[in-house]
Formats: C-alpha cells, sequence, structure tokens
C-alpha cells in the first residue's frame, strides 16, 4: 500500500504541475518523499530472499528487457554467489520516460520510447550519488570504516597461498581485488582534491576505477607487499578525510555530468569497502 501511495502521490504531482497547481505539487512530493522514507526504514529490517525478490519481479514486470534480466539474474545466482557479468552486463541504462532498461552502452535514444540518452539513469556496481540516496553515510561513520577496512584486509591476506588465483575466469583473485582497492583510493583522493581546491563545482576524475588495477603488477605481489601499498594509501586517504570541514563535505563536483558531494564520494568509498571485503570473504 505504501509503494502504491507513493508513486500515486508522485504522478499526482507532475499532472498538478501541468495544471498550474504549484503548492499542491510541492505538498504530494514531499509526502511522497516521507512514504518513501518510511517505507525504506521499515523494508531495511526485512532479511533478503534474492531468488524470491528476482521471481517477483519478473512476474511484475511487462517490459519484455526487465523480465529477461531478471531471469538470467536468477538463473546465474544458481551457479555464483553473486550475479556474474557474464550473465548480465555490468552497465544496465533505465529509461525515465517508459523503464526501458538497455544493457552495455548508453543508447542515443530510448529503443522504445524515443527518450534522448540524458533521459537515461546509470546503474552499476558501485554508486557515489543516486536519486534514491541508497547507503548514504555520516561523516564519521564514513572515517570509521575506511578506518577499519586496513585491518580487514589483513584477515583476508593473512596465510593465503591463493592470491593470485582466480575463482572464475570472470572474477578478480584476492591479489586484484586487493590492487583495485588500492587504486579506487588513489581515485578518490583526486575527486575530493579536486572540489576542495576549486570555486565552483569541477569536472572530478572520470577514470573508471576498476580497470586501473589491470597491468600493474598486482597479480605478482606478496601478502605482505599488498598490505603494505594498500595501508600507505589508506593513510593518505584517512588524513584527508579527517581534515573534512561540514563545510567541505556539502561541497560538490560532477562526475560523468552527475553531481556528487563530498559526502556522496565518502559514502562511496565507504560502502565500496565493504563490499569488496564481502566478497573477498566469500
Amino acid at each position: 500500500m505504501t509503494g502504491a501511495l507513493y508513486v500515486e502521490n508522485l504522478a499526482a504531482a507532475e499532472k498538478l504541475v501541468r495544471r498550474g497547481q504549484f503548492n499542491a505539487a510541492k505538498v504530494l512530493r514531499a509526502l511522497a518523499h516521507a512514504q518513501r522514507s518510511e517505507a525504506m526504514t521499515r523494508a531495511r529490517h526485512d532479511e533478503v530472499d534474492l531468488p524470491e525478490l528476482l521471481r517477483r519481479n519478473h512476474a511484475a514486470l511487462t517490459d519484455p528487457a526487465a523480465r529477461d534480466i531478471a531471469a538470467r539474474a536468477l538463473a546465474s545466482l544458481a551457479h555464483h554467489t553473486d550475479v556474474a557479468e557474464s550473465d548480465v552486463n555490468q552497465h544496465i541504462w533505465g529509461c525515465y520516460g517508459c523503464g526501458r532498461l538497455v544493457e552495455g552502452d548508453r543508447p542515443d535514444s530510448c529503443p522504445a520510447c524515443g527518450a534522448l540518452a540524458v533521459e537515461f539513469e546509470w546503474f552499476g556496481p558501485f554508486y557515489a550519488a543516486n536519486p534514491e540516496h541508497l547507503g548514504q553515510q555520516s561523516p564519521a561513520d564514513v572515517l570509521a570504516m575506511l578506518r577499519r577496512t586496513p585491518d580487514e584486509v589483513a584477515r583476508v591476506l593473512d596465510g593465503r597461498a591463493d592470491l593470485a588465483t582466480r575463482p572464475a575466469p570472470d572474477e578478480w583473485s584476492i591479489a586484484e581485488l586487493v590492487g583495485h582497492l588500492i587504486e579506487t583510493d588513489g581515485v578518490f583522493r583526486s575527486r575530493v582534491t579536486t572540489v576542495l581546491d576549486s570555486d565552483g563545482v569541477p569536472a572530478l576524475d572520470s577514470r573508471r576505477p576498476w580497470t586501473l588495477h589491470q597491468g600493474k603488477g598486482y597479480e605478482h605481489m606478496s601478502g605482505d607487499a599488498l598490505l603494505t601499498a594498500f595501508r600507505a594509501t589508506r593513510a593518505e586517504t584517512i588524513a584527508l578525510v579527517e581534515g573534512l570541514t561540514d563545510t567541505d563535505w556539502m561541497r560538490k563536483g560532477t562526475v560523468r555530468g552527475t553531481a556528487n558531494s563530498v559526502l556522496d564520494l565518502g559514502s562511496w568509498l565507504a560502502n565500496h569497502d565493504v563490499g569488496h571485503l564481502a566478497q573477498a570473504h566469500r
């Protein structure tokens, strides 16, 4: 019921704006926000039955592209602990006009309704800013999570002889995963430093962190060397984050056209740590 009312409020607000009832639309948009927040708070306490959730999405959706993605994700989970990128593309784009999902590169226009490329939302494995503010952390939580990670990495690496072994051809080894964490810290610092050094809303480092470890020899490094390299780069990151003021956390830059606050970037890095550490433990 709450989800249906949330959508009903937003659809009605859209109609009211077109009828010139701007303040009534404002109220409905605010009420939709409250509905969503209350529903999210309740749902966060529920366990995730991922196969069942995918089956329910497959049954509820009518768009063939969305149903196909749900079906392939469900089939992938029968053989993997996570949906494999060989089964569902790393990049999914969703049209705001009609909801059509497109995998791979962003289309120039929607194949279903003709909406322009700017009307597509990107969905990738990790995210910083997103319309729903999913996974947003406080500055104190970001710093605490970043401080915990080096010891977690040490536990992952401790005594392992298979650091360069990939569990599957399309999955990273432990050594590659740690190399990816090292490179991602560098991208984070580059982005935050650019924001702090700018008077406006600058365009930020747009490198894709998931490719930066490639060709740098991380897979040939020992566990001790990987840990030393990660502790060093994380110490630089923590020093940067510790010096941020409340005003700094609110400042913004754009990553590939999307505005990100420093808090968005910090939440992204902290959640990125947690996600990849869970992957490493698996």
